[in-house]
């Protein structure tokens, strides 16, 4: 009973990651549910259209053969305003044999509801998306306790690939893992053939395209991109992104090793960033930028074709870096 006296009558997982919040909810479930008893002492409830008199009177309903009775509450915030109301006045009048486990993607702290959860501070635990770094490491992770052998240098790509989603992540490696079959090593040509890479690269190759001064390549892959429905809000973002870290590096002279522990990234992309800030003049990179930002403008507006304003960017910014 030890565990159990450590359990908290409510807990709020708040944050964009998903996937980990549903890890902590699964492994709080299989703590206190007793095997068998899963569709008896676990409630489930969604926040749309939730009538929170249905979840106060599960939750006041004592376990059957649990030592505790778990009722997950997902979406808070789309709870209605009479609802909250109701869960709020219920949260300190929670049974001992119950514990109340609500998720939210985003919380307003003014909010009565809010301020009543964080009057526990430690029952209300932030789910934010890993760094690319973070990502890598549960990768890694992961495979070492499924018992599958991944190339350091595939997991890099399929993080670049498919971006620091440990939920995806984890289905990909999955994929993966049942593509090369037991015993096999998965390398970067595999994640390449099966995670939608493809062989011309990803969104996080173009800005290294672009940067080195090939016109034709990052030509080729913006297109292979566009044609793999990836937006160009995400392919500016990204390109911005790279221009920005360049500007950052070249300002405060600043070393891979605090670039890579500044923003979490994998040490072969600080690495990149740092040679390339070096290459590159001042005057160079901030004209590159004015490109990208004249280009956000561009594509907000109406009359323009989107893919043509992102092969006219990559034209500028490679003639840019060429004059160098």
């Amino acid at each position: 009973m030890g565990l159990i006296t450590k359990i908290k009558r409510y807990y709020l997982f708040f944050g964009p990651e998903e996937y980990l919040k549903t890890k902590r909810i699964k492994s709080l479930i299989s703590a206190v549910v007793e095997k068998g008893y899963e569709d008896f002492d676990c409630n489930y409830f969604e926040g749309r259209g939730l009538d929170a008199t249905v979840l106060v009177n599960a939750a006041s309903s004592p376990p059957s053969g649990s030592p505790l009775r778990v009722v997950v509450l997902r979406n808070l915030d789309k709870v209605t305003p009479r609802g909250l109301n109701l869960i709020e006045r219920f949260i300190d009048s929670i049974p001992d044999y119950t514990t109340l486990i609500m998720t939210s993607e985003k919380i307003d702290r003014r909010k009565k509801i809010f301020k009543t959860l964080y009057k526990d501070e430690k029952a209300c635990v932030r789910f934010n998306l890993p760094t690319p770094r973070k990502a890598v490491e549960f990768i890694a992770e992961s495979a070492k306790q499924l018992n599958i052998s991944i190339e350091p240098e595939a997991i890099n790509y399929l993080v670049e690939t498919i971006g620091p989603d440990v939920g995806r992540l984890d289905q990909e490696l999955t994929k993966l893992a049942l593509y090369v079959g037991p015993k096999a090593t998965i390398r970067k040509d595999d994640v390449a053939l099966l995670c939608g890479a493809g062989s011309i690269g990803t969104v996080f190759d173009l800005p290294q395209k672009i940067v080195s001064g090939d016109a034709k390549g990052s030509l080729v892959l913006l297109n292979s991109l566009l044609s793999a429905k990836q937006s160009e809000g995400r392919i500016l973002f990204r390109i911005k992104d790279y221009f920005l870290k360049l500007n950052t590096v070249k300002a405060l002279d600043m070393s891979a090793w605090v670039l890579r522990k500044k923003y979490g990234m994998l040490e072969k992309t600080a690495v990149n960033i740092c040679q390339t800030a070096k290459r590159l003049s001042e005057i160079c990179i901030i004209n590159c930028l004015h490109h990208t930002y004249q280009c956000e403008i561009s594509l907000k507006s109406a009359g323009l074709k989107k893919d043509i304003v992102l092969f006219d960017l990559i034209s500028r910014l490679v003639l840019e870096v060429k004059e160098e």
